[in-house]
């Protein structure tokens, strides 16, 4: 026998979007639903229609409460629910028609509490489908604990962040949002993420993506309000204490840290609208994962002082997960970046020191062959010469 899987859907003024997203979630080939639409304080149409498709569909209930913000009307909508399972619809995206059992199908198989799937974002005309960068699987979360928040100490998320892409078992969702306080505002998905995974339950992520999420002008990512620097302050307390009680506690925090800087840096240059083509006073960080280069401790010379082999250098000078042992930094131009106080040695550095490869750090593949064929004249055999393009990191709420 299947078992009924209710779908959660916040509402707060998105009367344009909210009837193809009502329709997306009415169509799926699932068959055991029930949907439980949130009013929380609509001051728009958003309200009316929820209650006209009550009507006209005995699955949909709706509740309408004042407007307490996206805590509250989970918590309010869980109280509600009488499925099994339950999963979390914004109400201005749209889901394809074997979402739902897509996912209840993995719940099943692999006997999990929760399931994770891939996001199709929708920037304008582009649609990107976005992966959770830790690899499809099964896992009890403890074994995955230090990816799961920052994958491998990038600015990428293990584990993407929205509640929107997932399959939750009720009691654990309803436990974990009784636990939250209804004034995170800031990046609420990763507080209910964060409260479930840390539990060390068994979950499967997996390679597939029906979920459409739309990015639209008036987007929280896109805008920053007065009150961002508390908002984000309270979402730090709070997992801050998620944690501290967790055994990576000290790897967590340092992770906290850096994620908190960031987005502190980030609400600088939207504050002063350096954003676009504007060149913001402080930009995300070049990054790439070494480890794909190296799966065994070795010696590497970083080649490259610019902008992206100082991220290079940052990242590898302060962490240990990429199992790598900095024994050289290089640069043609090595006297102008000394004057700024960089440890930058001559090329020719590399004659007198024993490495195993040489970390190539510039952005453009036409420049790094360019410094290959140089590197080859000096004699550095060309299985030694590394280089993959740097990405800059995108930023999830």
């Amino acid at each position: 026998m299947k078992p009924l899987v209710s779908v959660i859907v916040p509402i707060y003024n998105t009367e344009e979007y909210l009837q193809c997203c009502i329709e997306s979630i009415r169509g799926q080939t699932y068959p055991k639903l029930e949907i439980v639409l949130v009013d929380d304080g609509s001051t728009d149409c958003s309200g009316k229609i929820c209650d006209d498709y009550s009507v006209k569909d005995d699955r949909i209930h709706v509740i309408h409460q004042q407007n307490g913000g996206i805590i509250a009307a989970k918590k309010a909508a869980i109280r509600e629910c009488h499925g099994e399972y339950v999963m979390i619809v914004d109400s201005d995206d749209r889901i394809e028609d074997g979402y739902v059992e897509a996912m209840v199908k993995h719940m099943v198989l692999n006997e999990c509490s929760l399931v994770c799937m891939n996001i199709l974002i929708h920037y304008g005309n582009t649609v990107v489908e976005t992966k959770n960068k830790i690899p499809a699987g099964v896992y009890e979360t403890d074994s995955i604990a230090k990816d799961i928040f920052l994958y491998r100490n990038t600015m990428e998320r293990g584990i993407l962040p929205y509640s929107v892409l997932k399959i939750y078992k009720r009691e654990l969702l309803a436990r974990s949002l009784e636990r939250i306080s209804n004034d995170i505002v800031f990046a609420e998905d990763s507080a209910i993420l964060f409260e479930i995974v840390f539990q060390n339950i068994k979950i499967c992520i997996v390679d597939e993506g029906y979920y459409h999420y739309y990015i639209r002008n008036d987007s929280v990512c896109r805008t920053i309000n007065p009150d961002y620097l508390i908002e984000l302050t309270a979402f730090y307390k709070y997992t801050k204490k998620i944690f501290e009680a967790h055994a990576e506690k000290e790897y967590l925090l340092w992770q906290l840290g850096i994620y908190l800087l960031e987005r502190a840096k980030e609400a600088v240059n939207l504050r002063l609208g350096l954003t676009g083509k504007e060149k913001p006073i402080y930009r995300q960080p070049y990054e790439i994962d070494f480890s794909v280069f190296f799966n065994q401790r070795k010696n590497v010379i970083l080649y490259g002082a610019g902008k992206v082999g100082q991220d290079y250098y940052r990242k590898l000078s302060f962490s240990d997960y990429a199992n790598i042992e900095l024994c050289g930094w290089i640069d043609k131009n090595y006297e102008k970046y000394r004057e700024n106080g960089y440890d930058v040695q001559p090329v020719e550095y590399l004659r007198n020191t024993v490495y195993d490869y040489i970390l190539v750090a510039v952005n453009n593949e036409k420049v790094f062959c360019e410094i290959k064929e140089e590197l080859k004249e000096l004699g550095v055999i060309e299985d030694k010469i590394m280089w993959g393009k740097p990405l800059r990191m995108l930023h999830y709420c």
